[in-house]
């Protein structure tokens, strides 16, 4: 049975105590009639211990977590914060409407070029809200996954007929998947809920021409989980056959079915 891990971390952040600054925001003022405070709570979706291996124990304490606000004209009032060094005067804002609040554990940037260009997961929420004169408005974000990993897992009948092989991404990464390194994970962010990553399937025997394998799939990942392609081989003859059963899991045990036959 998967073991899972809570990460249910949360960082409440203080509102008490410190003064107000004009110059800590355009257009604040020290009139408490003119402003008002917010205070954040964030915490994450729960996450497999797999996960917590795969690139993610450097960027999960969510004070490290970046906050940044703007106002209802975009203009940026705290930009990329970490949530641990919030300061009082960054929770007092001018009266208005629709603020947006955004919270990440990374950059889109960093989460395809982390862990040696492989990525990791990249966990977000977004908010707008109101500030009222002389109130306290409350926030409460989940940050949830994101960006779309993939892993290949080579089964042993792959690998007993086809000794050296590997599973190489050919998008803007080359990376290279292997029996060795199961646990390795591509990150990819999208701008819609799914997309396709090529994948370059090769394999061979040492001395067997006849024994070789080159193909190329486009293997569907999708936003907010972690696609699992189990690459196998079938001694039945014909084609190379993606057959990918999506879930609900977050980290999919998805059977995404690679059979060489």
């Amino acid at each position: 049975m998967k073991a899972i891990y809570h990460i249910f971390i949360i960082t409440l952040i203080s509102i008490l105590g410190g003064g107000c600054n004009s110059d800590m925001v355009p257009g604040k003022e020290a009139d408490a009639s003119a402003t008002g405070r917010f205070t954040v709570s964030v915490l994450t979706e729960e996450v497999t211990t797999e996960d917590i291996t795969r690139g993610t124990t450097s960027n999960m304490n969510v004070n490290r977590f970046k906050v940044s606000i703007a106002d209802a004209k975009g203009l940026t009032l705290v930009a990329g914060k970490e949530v641990g060094t919030l300061e009082d005067n960054d929770r007092i804002l001018p009266v208005a409407d629709d603020y947006l609040i955004q919270v990440t554990n990374c950059m889109e940037e960093e989460a395809i070029s982390a862990n040696d260009g492989w990525g990791c997961i990249r966990f977000l929420a977004s908010e707008t809200f109101d500030i009222v004169a002389g109130s306290i408005t409350p926030l409460e974000l989940e940050c949830v996954m994101a960006n779309a990993g993939l892993m290949v897992l080579f089964n042993e009948s792959f690998t007993t007929k086809f000794p050296v092989h590997a599973a190489t991404t050919q998008d803007t990464r080359s990376l290279v998947f292997k029996s060795d390194n199961p646990d390795k994970v591509a990150y990819y962010n999208l701008s819609q809920s799914q997309g396709t990553v090529p994948l370059r399937l090769t394999g061979g025997s040492a001395g067997k021409w006849e024994d070789r394998i080159d193909k190329t799939e486009n293997i569907t990942i999708t936003k907010g989980k972690i696609t699992k392609l189990h690459v196998s081989f079938s001694e039945n003859g014909g084609d190379l056959n993606v057959d990918i059963n999506t879930d609900t899991g977050k980290e999919e045990d998805i059977n995404g079915e690679v059979t060489v036959q």
